[in-house]
């Protein structure tokens, strides 16, 4: 008897019967397709934190769509539509729901955001990016950083000191908020944007440097969309750095059918990367992905030192899908190495010249030495290695009459070494040396019951987060009794714990057919412990001239309520005004504490604190879509620290700060012709308070702000030949901004210029013809110009204090430029 015959008319059977029983899902599958169509099984809830949150219906599948082998003909259009899931925070995972094939083109390539995804999109009541597979891309160099992805997204800058190289560290900005690398200081917000993995925190709390490194995400390739959400958002998807925005990185998910994809490129700068995915398929229930990369760059800058780096990672997913419910397990570890050059002036100083300070030779500048020109390493050198493990579990259970339970834990383990050496000014009094390393041990739990009806779509539930955080920091200056890091002139030693428990609770009422109201609150409890362990991190033998040992031990906490409510109202079927009222809290930064303090410090008495106001119109016509929307956002008692290394001290100032502007997005593009993108921001962030030293600021502009921010672009796809093409061009404008002064620590009226950068990018993908159910599936070839008219600008400048390159630089204008013109190429096939 032929079992495998039988088998699938069975199942085939029961797959019909559930389908005719379903009248959504049969009205779709006959009214799009004409043939009933099929439902997959299982729960498609591996996305942001709440995602079952207004979750509808039966459950979704849990799989990202199997690809399929067979080339259709230009112009059919095949659509798999599943069930409406419009809560606010359902995940939006572009490629994971839905098949849209059009020739070669299929959504689960990511070619289209899935109708589903869209609509939650036009439903939901925040301010929300979706950026899919075929957009990262379009924008992400290969071998790039995924942050790339969110360039051409409304309110969002990214800027970095490196050539596109996925290991280098790069900022991001939402409406002037900021996480990520800084270069200088006056930014209240360093730490202002959750970044998430999977819907896992990555943040630090307390850092006090960037809080999130873009560097722990060194290869796009693992990821197959990004959402970004502006403003701290609704509860049941804010997190404890949910303050200005939440980013979630969805990595590559199981698929129902087997195969694998491998990458390979290089270009411009030494640049080359490869990358490899696995999927099993569905084995009994069971399905895997296993992803790994390497990225490498020699950097872009000129003379005896350019700044290599790179960086490599590796991703793999379980899941396991049962009857009532599903459990997957993640675990991903990436490594980096980069050396960084150091800044550059931007006019020549008295004094500083390409051989040291007061060496004769060319002077150091951008006007003399060259604009991308560096010092040798024998001058200057700085090297940051960093890894770091997550592990993570995330489980699903139907508990019948529409109530739902997931549940999410994790494990984070992170550790960065750096390692500065600064000859160039012969400092005879201070540290030219720094050895540094920071290491955390992350644990976490979240959990929450949904519940639904035809009313609203309730989500009850809450998180624990416990970290360590551990600052270990010696310096040194071997022209100072032969002082080095094992017998360090300067010590610091530092403990901090931070727990915090959040509960949180959302509705989203639907009183009338066009309107959805979604009140929430958040209960949250934040404790931070300081211990000074600068004594007892003395090394063996060594005699410190300066133990940071000022700060005495604390224990803090705070407990806030953090309430909320969004409103989305349908004005036509494709046109709904939106708007949301959110605040939250967030604990300062560690120096706030007592980390690198030279004087005793008193803690903060009450956390951060953010009111935003986010409100517009959103579109969704066809092949237009749009977003128009205005913000106001205000922090208060936030701590705004800079890190001074030539002294081995933080200066603390006390800020409020206020970001008001407008976000324009527009998208035009159908599957094949022509395609285009405007998006466009207009800013004004200031201080309305800003006290440091005794000085007292008021009303003074937030430096490294952008007061506008364009993108516009234009596109052309086409199908020849089972091949097809695509060209794509768009150009982007910063607007001047304000520049902070580390020699009086605080902003100033000094502007660095406006710039523009056009880019263009070639590609073609190859389908291969085989009814082979295994075996090559397509070819993709691919062509990047960044910086395509070669503009030379500065990635971000700012005002030295002199620790740099000596007394004469201090009230100098330093700067990191950014890549001149690049170019990249890509090969890639799909089994």
């Amino acid at each position: 008897m032929n079992t495998d015959f039988y088998r699938y008319h069975v199942m085939r059977a029961l797959f019909l019967a559930g389908i005719i029983s379903d009248p959504v899902l049969a009205h779709a599958a006959l009214s799009v397709t004409g043939k009933p169509g099929v439902q997959s099984v299982g729960s498609q809830d591996d996305g942001l934190p709440g995602v079952a949150g207004g979750k509808r219906g039966n459950s979704q599948s849990l799989y990202a769509n199997h690809v399929s082998s067979v080339v259709t003909a230009p112009g059919a259009l095949l659509v798999s539509r599943r069930r409406d899931t419009t809560g606010d925070d359902a995940p939006a995972i572009p490629g994971a729901q839905g098949s849209v094939n059009v020739g070669e083109v299929n959504a689960a390539s990511g070619r289209r955001a899935p109708h589903s995804a869209r609509k939650r999109q036009l439903t939901s009541s925040t301010a929300k990016t979706i950026v899919d597979r075929a957009q990262i891309e379009t924008r992400v160099p290969p071998g790039g950083s995924i942050v790339h992805a969110l360039a051409a997204a409304p309110g969002v800058q990214i800027r970095g000191y490196g050539s596109g190289n996925g290991a280098s560290r790069y900022q991001i900005r939402i409406n002037g908020i900021q996480v990520g690398w800084a270069l200088s200081g006056g930014n209240p917000e360093k730490n202002g944007i959750a970044v998430l993995f999977d819907g896992i925190p990555m943040n630090n709390p307390l850092a006090q440097w960037d809080g999130w490194e873009s560097a722990e995400v060194p290869i796009a390739e693992i990821f197959q969309g990004v959402t970004a959400v502006q403003g701290p958002g609704n509860p049941a998807s804010r997190w404890y750095d949910s303050m200005g925005g939440t980013v979630d990185l969805h990595p590559i998910e199981p698929t129902h059918g087997s195969g694998g994809r491998v990458s390979v490129g290089g270009g411009s700068f030494g640049t080359y990367h490869a990358f490899a995915q696995a999927d099993s398929g569905d084995f009994g229930g069971w399905s895997t992905v296993v992803g790994a990369g390497y990225t490498h760059s020699d950097g872009f800058r000129e003379g005896p030192y350019t700044g290599p780096s790179n960086g490599t990672a590796a991703f793999m997913k379980l899941r396991r899908a049962f009857r009532g419910g599903s459990a997957s397990f993640g675990a991903y570890y990436s490594r980096v190495n980069e050396y960084r050059p150091d800044y550059i002036p931007v006019a020549p100083i008295p004094g500083v010249s390409v051989n040291g300070y007061g060496v004769p030779g060319t002077a150091y500048s951008q006007d003399t030495s060259g604009f991308y020109y560096t010092i040798p390493q024998s001058l200057y050198s700085k090297n940051d290695f960093a890894h770091m493990w997550l592990l993570y579990g995330r489980q699903r259970f139907d508990l019948g009459g529409a109530w739902r339970l997931s549940n999410v834990f994790w494990y984070r383990a992170g550790y960065r070494h750096h390692n500065r050496q600064r000859f160039y000014y012969p400092d005879y009094t201070g540290i030219n040396s720094e050895y540094y390393t920071g290491a955390t041990h992350t644990l976490g739990d979240r959990i929450a019951l949904h519940w639904c009806n035809a009313w609203n779509d309730l989500t009850v539930g809450g998180y624990y987060m416990h970290e360590r955080f551990h600052s270990l920091y010696y310096g040194y200056n071997p022209a100072i009794f032969q002082s080095s890091a094992s017998l360090p002139l300067f010590v610091a030693d530092y403990y901090d714990y931070w727990d915090g428990a959040v509960a949180f609770a959302q509705d989203t009422l639907r009183p009338l057919p066009a309107l959805r109201i979604t009140p929430g609150v958040s209960l949250m409890n934040y404790r931070v412990q300081f211990a000074n362990n600068s004594v007892g991190g003395i090394p063996p033998g060594a005699s410190p001239i300066v133990i940071y040992d000022a700060a005495r031990n604390n224990d803090n906490s705070y407990t806030k309520l953090a309430p909320s409510l969004g409103v989305n109202y349908r004005l036509n079927p494709s046109l709904h005004a939106f708007f949301t009222w959110a605040q939250n809290y967030q604990t300062a930064p560690a120096s706030a504490y007592g980390n690198y303090q030279a004087y005793p410090t008193v803690p903060p008495s009450a956390p951060t604190r953010v009111n935003s106001d986010i409100g517009g119109l959103k579109l969704d016509r066809g092949p237009l879509r749009g977003q128009l929307s205005a913000f106001h956002i205000a922090l208060s008692n936030a701590v705004l620290s800079t890190f001074l290394p030539s002294l081995a001290i933080t200066k603390n100032a006390d800020v409020s700060a206020v970001y008001n502007g407008a976000n324009l997005d527009l998208h035009y593009g159908r599957e094949l012709g022509w395609q285009g993108l405007a998006s466009a921001t207009a800013e004004h962030a200031y201080y309305p308070h800003y006290v440091t030293g005794g000085t007292t600021v008021l009303g003074a502009s937030i430096p490294n702000i952008p007061t506008w921010l364009f993108t516009v672009g234009a596109g052309y796809r086409w199908y020849a030949d089972h091949t097809t093409f695509s060209a794509r061009l768009w150009d982007s404008y910063n607007g001047q901004q304000y520049l902070f002064s580390n020699l009086t620590n605080l902003p100033t009226t000094t502007t660095q210029g406006a710039y523009n950068v056009v880019n263009l990018r070639l590609s073609a993908r190859i389908a291969v013809l085989s009814d082979a159910t295994h075996g090559l599936k397509d070819v993709r070839v691919s062509l990047l110009v960044s910086n395509l008219l070669d503009r030379r600008y500065n990635a971000m400048e700012y005002i030295s204090s002199g620790g740099e390159l000596g007394p004469t630089s201090a009230g100098a204008v330093l700067a990191v430029p950014a890549a001149p013109r690049a170019i990249y190429a890509n090969l890639s096939a799909r089994f």
